[in-house]
C-alpha cells in the first residue's frame, strides 16, 4: 500500500491516529506503525493470489529489521526509526500478520471467547505497539489497552457485517447467531429484522462493557498519551453510538463523524480523574 493509501485507509477506522496536536515524532511513529498495520491487513483482505505466503515474507521481513537488517519492504522499512526510537518489540508487529494468516483459514467463530482470541491476535497488538511508543508499556496499562482494542474491533465487525458476510467471513459468534435466531443470510441481505436488531444491540452493549473495563487506563496516562488513548475511546464510543441511533441497523448505521468523536474525546479525556 502506498502511504497516502495507508493514511486514507486510516481515516475510515475507529482508530483516530492522524492527530495534528501530538508532537511530530510520536506522529511519525503511530503513522508508521498505523501504515504497517493496514498493509498487512491488506494482504489479507485484498492481495491477489496466495496470501499467506506473502504475509509470511512481511513476517520475515519483520524479523530482518529487529535483526539490525534492512528489509526491502518498504513499509516494513519505514518503522525503522520507530524500532530505533522505542521500545516496541516484534512480538506484537508478528501478531497482526497472524491474525491475517488466521482469516485465511477461520471465517466464522462458535463462542464469543473465541473471538476474543482473535481479537488479541488482531487489535490487543495495535494498542500495545501504541503504549510502547509512549513509553507507558507496563503490565497494568497493556490489561487495560487489551479491553479496549478487543471492544473496538468488535464494533467495528459489527459496523461492517453485512461487507464481511460478502467477503465469507462472519465474526459473529454462531452461538449468538442461533441465541437471537438469526440466519447467517439475514446478516447480507440489507435488511435488519427485528430478531437482527436485537443481536447487534447485545454484540454492542457487549462491546462497550469492553470499553467501559478498558477506559480506567485513563487515570494511569498523562499528557500526550492520555489524550491519544482518550481518543481511541472515543472512537469507539461514537461508533456505539451510531450504531444505536441506527435503530441497532448495521446496514444503516453511520460512520461516527469527526465531531462526534470529538465530543466523545472530550468526555472520555475528563471523565477518569488522573
Amino acid at each position: 500500500m502506498e502511504p497516502a493509501a495507508a493514511r486514507a485507509a486510516m481515516r475510515n477506522e475507529n482508530f483516530p491516529v492522524a492527530l495534528a496536536v501530538l508532537p511530530r515524532h510520536i506522529r511519525r511513529h503511530l503513522t508508521a506503525a498505523y501504515n504497517y498495520a493496514r498493509y498487512v491487513d491488506d494482504l489479507g483482505d485484498k492481495a491477489p493470489g496466495a496470501r499467506i505466503p506473502r504475509l509470511e515474507q512481511v513476517a520475515a521481513e519483520v524479523r530482518l529489521l529487529y535483526a539490525g537488517g534492512i528489509p526491502g519492504d518498504p513499509v516494513v522499512a519505514a518503522l525503522r526509526p520507530l524500532v530505533a526510537d522505542t521500545t516496541v518489540p516484534m512480538e506484537p508487529m508478528l501478531r497482526l500478520i497472524e491474525a491475517n494468516i488466521v482469516d485465511q483459514r477461520v471465517v466464522r467463530y462458535e463462542t464469543f471467547d473465541e473471538l476474543e482470541g482473535y481479537c488479541r491476535l488482531s487489535a490487543n497488538p495495535v494498542g500495545e505497539i501504541v503504549l510502547h511508543i509512549f513509553d507507558r508499556a507496563s503490565v497494568e496499562c497493556i490489561a487495560f489497552s487489551n479491553r479496549i482494542c478487543t471492544a473496538l474491533q468488535l464494533l467495528e465487525h459489527w459496523q461492517d457485517i453485512g461487507e464481511d458476510y460478502a467477503s465469507g467471513r462472519v465474526y459473529v459468534p454462531q452461538r449468538d447467531l442461533r441465541r437471537f435466531k438469526v440466519a447467517e443470510p439475514l446478516l447480507g441481505s440489507g435488511e435488519a429484522t427485528d430478531d437482527v436488531r436485537a443481536l447487534i444491540a447485545f454484540e454492542t452493549d457487549r462491546a462497550l462493557a469492553w470499553l467501559d473495563a478498558g477506559a480506567p487506563l485513563v487515570s494511569t496516562l498523562h499528557g500526550w498519551s492520555r489524550l491519544a488513548v482518550s481518543g481511541y475511546i472515543a472512537g469507539g464510543r461514537a461508533a456505539a453510538h451510531a450504531l444505536r441511533l441506527s435503530g441497532h441497523d448495521p446496514m444503516k448505521a453511520r460512520k461516527p463523524s469527526t465531531r462526534q468523536i470529538a465530543v466523545a474525546w472530550a468526555v472520555a479525556t475528563v471523565r477518569w480523574p488522573g
